[in-house]
């Protein structure tokens, strides 16, 4: 036989009790009418990138990731890529 022992949890029906609704009353400021807002529009547009924007932003992601990894300092070259990668995204 089992020598493992239940234990009855204090507070656990607290957990499951029915609960009321809270009962509001209508005053004069209350509105009841629907109120039209339109819908928000979603702006989408397309992004062409080479395979090596893509591996700029892969690593850029990466970087962002984990901070925490050392790395020397960018080249300027390098600094300069994905400063032109973020103008391309950005729709500049």
């Amino acid at each position: 036989m089992s020598k493992f022992k239940r234990v009855s949890l204090a507070g656990s029906e607290e957990l499951f009790r029915p609960t009321r609704p809270e009962v509001i009353e209508e005053t004069e400021d209350t509105i009841t009418e629907l109120v039209d807002r339109r819908p928000i529009e979603k702006h989408f547009r397309n992004v062409h990138l080479t395979p090596e924007e893509i591996e700029l932003l892969l690593d850029a992601i990466q970087t962002a990731k984990y901070p925490e990894r050392a790395r020397g300092k960018l080249s300027l070259d390098r600094f300069e890529r994905y400063d032109s990668l973020r103008d391309k995204l950005q729709g500049e």
